[in-house]
């Protein structure tokens, strides 16, 4: 139901809910909000299972999922044309030694997971263009920049290619 608000109220455009944690299957199940793509890390009534611990703290420090999630994710660049297909394909039943759950993938904006870029959702770059507050209006007034692109400074203006973080 909180997808369904958000929804509503257009706070988000896409959306890609990934979850690691035993049965996670039940929380990505039940998303029917449009433009959500859920993934979670086992069916319901499975246990999402460790990769690996440190021995010096005695704890284990990544589970199995995550570990391929990432170790995929870190060889992305801003430039990749890899696609969610390829994310997907990561999880091997025997590496991950359990079952991921998808949610109903139709009802996600007529795209294949095919088509969609990983870095629609990670890793991608965007041009952006920092105003003084008075300036803001005249550029959305000419469309020169979209509500998207719009950061606010106290600053002359600025084109950089990435927010400075």
């Amino acid at each position: 139901i909180a997808w369904i608000s958000q929804h509503e109220k257009k706070r988000y455009n896409e959306l890609l809910f990934m979850i690691d944690t035993c049965q996670a299957g039940s929380m990505v199940l039940p998303t029917k909000s449009p433009n959500i793509i859920g993934v979670g890390s086992s069916t319901v009534g499975q246990d999402s299972l460790s990769h690996h611990g440190d021995h010096e703290i005695g704890v284990y420090v990544i589970d199995r999922w995550t570990y391929y999630t990432l170790d995929f994710l870190e060889k992305i660049r801003p430039t990749s044309q890899a696609k969610l297909k390829e994310l997907f394909r990561v999880y091997s039943t025997a590496d991950i030694r359990s079952t991921p759950q998808y949610s109903n993938l139709k009802l996600f904006n007529s795209r294949p997971i095919d088509k969609i870029l990983i870095t629609d959702f990670f890793g991608s770059v965007r041009q952006t263009v920092l105003f003084n507050e008075g300036s803001v209006e005249e550029a959305l007034a000419q469309k020169t920049v979209g509500e998207e692109a719009l950061f606010l400074v106290p600053h002359n203006l600025e084109l950089v290619s990435q927010l400075p973080f």
